[in-house]
């Protein structure tokens, strides 16, 4: 199928809030035109604010079922002795409580779009009568064994690698590649950067015609601002930033000044930083006549200091593991705020390599176990296992 036109994607930004024009977010947005006719199941993977139940709602608007329901299920929000009855209903007496009978979620979705959000957390036991209804048709209601039959659409949602879920026994490898008909990846915004301008654009519009108040644009410092910025929640993040600040703002033309007051603040580990160190700085005022490039430079320097504490995160790790090396944390310090080399410090290593080895030792205390060892580096299991490939680690 070829790519959608730029008339397309303006079209898919106004009707369902599907911005961006980027390689990564182009080729799912073309994915998602291919599928969303068809009844095939379909599993779409990002990290936490990437906008996965958005894409499953466009999903459905744009099928043939688009007039039936569209029943939203987030797994993980649902207790794990619930689930079951929850998604495919229960008789009266099936439970202490049950005081009649109950359809469930997938019921309610006949002839419509059920999405699966936070598939990773279901139960291994609820995952065999889903596979059930996902090759059949056919469930049957807890405390009961009639067979009741469904037309339901399934899209999964999950920000776990579920292969590694597979591979450590938490989930079924045959659901895996049952839901994984068709894979929808969709990009942490700091992998298509060049669509912050689109997205400030689109949800600045909108917040100010629901005020309603004339929106007057944004400088290009504070879009500098905006788009350098690391969004750790993604799409959501931005979109909650630009309509807190156009909204007590009033629509107003965004400065840089004014962007700087509505970011969240990189907030590093305060038992890494020095107390005259960049945090100072976070808590020092900005003049209002401060350039826009000494705004930046603040910013900058708060994201160099985060670095630098995961860095020293990653040594302490290095150290309790015994490694053969040291760093001197004060000299850390002083090198973030003063940006003076420390040549006494780690000769001969670099980044790269310091992750390398912090990688490789946590694998090894942890006797290979990959969630284990994330646990060790303070990252999720899907990041070391990124970057376990990369580094060719076993």
């Amino acid at each position: 199928m070829t790519q959608p036109t730029r008339q397309a994607l303006r079209q898919l930004a106004t009707r369902f809030g599907i911005v961006g024009e980027s390689t990564p977010m182009v080729q799912a947005i073309t994915r998602l035109l291919q599928v969303a006719p068809t009844d095939l199941t379909v599993l779409i993977t990002g990290e936490t604010g990437t906008g996965k139940e958005v894409f499953a709602h466009a999903m459905h608007d744009l099928s043939t079922r688009k007039k039936h329901p569209f029943v939203s299920v987030n797994c993980g929000a649902i207790p794990e002795t619930l689930l079951e009855s929850e998604l495919f209903g229960a008789e009266k007496g099936a439970y202490t409580g049950s005081v009649e009978r109950r359809h469930g979620f997938f019921e309610a979705a006949h002839r419509g779009t059920i999405l699966l959000d936070e598939i990773g957390e279901m139960p291994v036991s609820t995952q065999v009568k889903l596979l059930r209804v996902l090759e059949s048709g056919e469930f049957s209601r807890l405390g009961s064994s009639d067979v009741h039959k469904v037309d339901v659409r399934v899209i999964a949602a999950t920000n776990r690698d579920l292969m590694y879920e597979v591979r450590q026994g938490r989930f079924r490898q045959d659901l895996y590649f049952r839901l994984n008909s068709v894979g929808i990846h969709l990009p942490p915004l700091r992998q298509h950067a060049d669509d912050v301008p689109l997205l400030v654009e689109h949800f600045a519009q909108r917040a100010c015609d629901a005020i309603p108040v004339a929106y007057h644009g944004i400088d290009a410092d504070a879009l500098a601002l905006l788009s350098q910025y690391h969004w750790p929640g993604n799409v959501r993040e931005l979109r909650n930033v630009v309509e807190t600040m156009v909204t007590l703002e009033r629509g107003e033309r965004i400065t840089a000044d004014m962007a700087l007051r509505y970011l969240p603040a990189v907030e590093p580990d305060a038992a890494d930083v020095s107390p005259t160190g960049l945090m100072h700085l976070r808590s020092a005022p900005v003049d209002a006549g401060t350039s826009a490039d000494m705004q930046m430079l603040y910013r900058t320097l708060l994201q160099v200091n985060a670095d630098v504490a995961e860095m020293k995160t990653v040594l302490r790790h290095l150290l309790a593991m015994s490694m053969d090396f040291r760093a001197d944390a004060a000299a850390g310090d002083a090198l973030a705020v003063s940006g003076q080399r420390n040549n006494d410090a780690l000769p001969t290593l670099n980044m790269i390599e310091l992750e390398r080895m912090a990688i490789d030792a946590a694998m090894r205390k942890a006797n290979g176990n990959r969630r284990e060892a994330a646990d060790i580096l303070g990252i999720s299991t899907r990041t070391l296992y990124r970057k376990l490939e990369e580094f060719g680690i076993e």
